[in-house]
């Protein structure tokens, strides 16, 4: 999947990409988002523990197909 989404309840356990003026940021699995999809947690692999995203830091997020979900 290469789409960005704004449904981010959807992406939870989910990898996705977060995009600033067309370059990655940063990518990471979907931990948790608050009900009205205003903000998201995203795990990082290794020490790189967790980062707040907020639909108003205006990234893109872009689902990268692979989910821990059962």
């Amino acid at each position: 999947m290469d789409e960005a989404t704004g449904d981010w309840d959807q992406l939870i356990g989910s990898w996705v990409e977060l995009r600033s003026g067309g370059s990655v940021v940063r990518t990471g699995e979907v931990e948790a988002v608050a009900g009205d999809s205003s903000v998201m947690w995203l795990k990082f692999n290794g020490n790189h523990g967790r980062q707040m995203v907020a639909k108003s830091d205006n990234y893109e997020v872009r689902p990268q197909g692979q989910t821990n979900k059962p």
